[in-house]
């Protein structure tokens, strides 16, 4: 590992780490309002909608699942030198990924990570992109639940993978198979007060 390819994988990080939800708040509602402090407090796309109206969620959206996308498309030949380019793809979706839900600007309280893992799983496989969308789409419309949407979608994320390597030979990468399989687990871990909620019957639906 070379300073420049260090250099690469901190400038994921800190592309991950830029708070969209956050910034939004300051132009939708003053330079004092943050956030963090209304709602379920978390820096992402369901809870801009919540407060600051669908126009900063769409925009959350968008950015938050860019940042993921952009890091993977561009980044990952920047690191051809050192590491093969699944392998640097696997990394920089890692470090775009916790730069989101850990960012440095606001003190490491950040997303939950799933526009962003939206992002990475398009510049992955776009045609397994549109199967996840499709999924988490049809469960948001069944269940009136975000979270139990992104949880479900992103568990389609390694089971498209087996299902394309198994049945229809496609080849998928070992990085990209085992990378996808620790994606849903740390969904699970990002979302872990909504399961407790759920678990206790407190989690209310979005619409």
């Amino acid at each position: 590992m070379n300073v420049n390819s260090l250099l690469v994988l901190i400038l994921a990080y800190l592309i991950g780490s830029f708070p969209t939800a956050w910034i939004l708040g300051k132009i939708f509602a003053g330079k004092k309002y943050d956030i963090r402090e209304h709602g379920s407090g978390n820096v992402g796309t369901t809870n801009a909608i919540r407060n600051l109206g669908w126009w900063a969620g769409m925009i959350t959206l968008i950015i938050d699942g860019f940042k993921g996308f952009a890091v993977i498309f561009w980044l990952s030949a920047l690191l051809a030198d050192v590491m093969a380019f699944e392998t640097a793809r696997v990394v920089l979706a890692s470090m775009v990924l916790i730069g989101h839900t850990f960012p440095v600007f606001i003190n490491f309280r950040g997303g939950k990570g799933v526009a962003t893992t939206a992002g990475i799983i398009f510049a992955f496989r776009p045609e397994i992109g549109f199967i996840c969308l499709v999924v988490f789409v049809t469960v948001v419309l069944l269940s009136r639940k975000s979270a139990v949407a992104s949880i479900t979608a992103t568990f389609f994320f390694p089971i498209s993978n087996i299902i394309f390597l198994t049945i229809f030979d496609i080849p998928i990468s070992p990085q990209m198979l085992w990378f996808s399989i620790a994606v849903p687990f740390f969904v699970l871990f990002t979302h872990r007060e909504n399961i407790s909620q759920m678990i206790r019957g407190k989690n209310k639906k979005d619409f």
